[in-house]
């Protein structure tokens, strides 16, 4: 499973992507970031909105709330044995942008340089060629439930059992190269994309 698993897409992939994907992901995946580590060039976080009944039975929609940063003061300050719950959320972005395999992507801005880079997850996304594999949709609903399973927590948190619907919006801060670093006026770039609205999960606390 381990050589398939690190093998060029090829036929026998394409096939059982989706069992071999079960099998090494998550206990057996090799992820190293040890040795060679890359510089930081970008800041990113995520935000949550919701459509909440109200007591009239009316509906409303909330205003984005950013849910990152208390997490991350959280784990700052239990730096030795910091809550698995305030990982989560810094998660949410690599979890929507990683389920994609690497070579078919790259045989995608084979096809197509103007691609988007990103992944996109919503089910109005123009179709993709090659298509998804079927280990590719596996991860993809996986990642979507992590992020509803995470944002349904958050908007409860905030707004109460009165949310139906929850919205996930990922914003990215790309830093100003590092030739920029003195200049005061130079803030980077900021980018975002929305997830399409999400029917909220009963999660336990």
């Amino acid at each position: 499973m381990t050589a398939l698993h690190h093998t060029p897409f090829n036929p026998i992939r394409e096939k059982h992507d989706d069992k071999i994907r079960a099998y090494m992901t998550p206990y057996f995946q090799q992820d190293w970031h040890l040795f060679a580590p890359e510089p930081v060039t970008e800041d990113s976080g995520y935000l949550v909105r919701a459509q909440v009944k109200k007591p009239d039975g009316s509906m409303e929609t909330t205003q984005w709330a950013d849910v990152t940063t208390p997490h991350i003061d959280k784990v700052q300050r239990q730096r030795f044995w910091p809550s698995r719950v305030e990982r989560l959320a810094p998660g949410v972005r690599q979890r929507l942008e990683s389920w994609h395999d690497p070579d078919l992507e790259a045989l995608r801005r084979e096809k197509d340089p103007a691609a988007p880079k990103k992944a996109d997850v919503n089910d109005e996304a123009p179709p993709l060629d090659p298509p998804l594999a079927p280990g590719e949709l596996a991860a993809r609903d996986s990642a979507l439930l992590y992020v509803r399973a995470v944002a349904s927590s958050e908007a409860r948190n905030m707004w109460g059992d009165g949310v139906r619907a929850v919205q996930v919006r990922i914003v990215v801060n790309k830093f100003p190269r590092f030739s920029q670093r003195s200049v005061r006026t130079n803030k980077g770039e900021v980018s975002y994309y929305d997830v399409a609205w999400m029917q909220p999960l009963k999660v336990s606390q």
